[in-house]
C-alpha cells in the first residue's frame, strides 16, 4: 500500500503528541489535533522548526553514513568488543568527545567551537550516533558473510577452481543488504537518540525545539490549548512540527536505506533472468 508509511508516521506522531500532553483532557488534545498538525504551514512555527530540520538532519545524514564506511573496519574485530561497543550510549560518547575536546583546548589557550555548524560538533554529534549502530551492523553482516562463505554454492565455486579473492569478494557482496537494512532498521532509534541529545544538550535542533516547545506546553492550560487559531496554540503547534519533521527524518531515512538493500541484493529478483 503506498501511503501505508506515511499513515504510520501520523498514527505515531499523534500517539506521541498525545502523549505529551497529558496535563490537557483527552477530548480537548484530540479536538485540538488537526490544529496541530497544520502548525508547520504558519510562517512563525516554519521559521523556527525550519533551520533546526536542516541542522538534525545534516547529524544523522553524517551519523549514517560514518556507521556505513565504520561496518568494514570493525568487521575485523572481534565479537566481544562489537557487543561492548553496541552497548555504548551515545549520550555518553558525545559526553567524553565534549570532554576531550575542551580539555584539549582550553589547555592550549584555545576557543573550542561548539556553534551548530562547527566541525567539532558534527564530528562528535556523528561519532556518538555511528559507534555503536555499526558495531551492531558489522556483527550482523559478519554473520552472513560467514553464512556465505560456508554455504554449498560457495564450496562448489571453490572445488570448480574459482580464485579465492573472488569469493571473498562475493560474500562480501552478499552481506551489502544486510549492512543497508540493519542502518535503516535503526534509523529512527538514531533520530530519537539525536533527538534527546539536542534536547539534554539544549543544543540547536529538532530536540531543542521539542525541549523549548514542550516547556511552553506543560506551563499552558487546557483552555489554551482549546482556543485554536489564537497564538496561545503556537507551542502545541511548534511541539507537533518538530516532533513531525524528525519522525519524517527517520522514515525517510529507513526507507531509501530499504530501498538501496534491494538495490545491492545480488540475487535475481522476480522475473529477472540469471546470468
Amino acid at each position: 500500500m503506498r501511503w501505508w508509511p506515511a499513515l504510520q508516521v501520523l498514527a505515531l506522531h499523534f500517539v506521541l503528541l498525545m502523549g505529551l500532553e497529558r496535563k490537557v483532557a483527552l477530548p480537548e488534545r484530540v479536538a485540538s489535533y488537526p490544529a496541530q498538525l497544520l502548525g508547520l504551514l504558519r510562517p512563525e512555527v516554519f521559521t523556527q522548526v525550519g533551520p533546526q530540520v536542516l541542522l538534525t538532519g545534516a547529524y544523522l545524514l553524517g551519523g549514517l553514513l560514518l556507521a556505513w564506511f565504520l561496518v568494514v573496519g570493525l568487521a575485523r574485530w572481534g565479537r566481544a568488543a562489537l557487543w561492548f561497543m553496541e552497548g555504548i550510549p551515545p549520550f555518553l560518547l558525545l559526553v567524553l568527545g565534549g570532554w576531550a575536546g575542551v580539555t584539549y583546548t582550553v589547555s592550549r589557550g584555545l576557543d573550542f567551537p561548539l556553534t551548530p555548524w562547527s566541525p567539532v560538533m558534527l564530528g562528535l554529534y556523528t561519532a556518538s550516533l555511528a559507534l555503536p549502530v555499526a558495531a551492531r551492523v558489522a556483527l550482523a553482516t559478519g554473520q552472513v558473510r560467514r553464512e556465505a562463505l560456508d554455504a554449498d554454492y560457495t564450496r562448489t565455486a571453490r572445488a570448480m577452481g574459482l580464485p579465492e579473492k573472488t569469493v571473498q569478494v562475493q560474500a562480501r557482496r552478499v552481506a551489502l543488504p544486510e549492512r543497508a537494512a540493519g542502518l535503516g532498521g535503526d534509523a529512527l532509534a538514531l533520530a530519537l537518540a539525536l533527538v534527546i541529545m539536542e534536547g539534554i544538550l539544549q543544543f540547536p535542533g529538532l530536540g531543542n525545539s521539542v525541549y523549548i516547545a514542550l516547556q511552553g506546553t506543560l506551563s499552558g492550560t487546557g483552555d489554551a490549548v482549546a482556543r485554536a487559531g489564537t497564538d496561545d496554540l503556537l507551542p502545541q503547534q511548534t511541539l507537533s512540527a518538530a516532533l513531525l519533521l524528525w519522525l519524517l527524518l527517520g522514515s525517510l531515512a529507513t526507507l531509501f536505506l530499504q530501498w538501496l538493500a534491494a538495490q545491492l541484493d545480488p540475487r535475481p529478483r522476480s522475473g529477472e533472468e540469471m546470468h
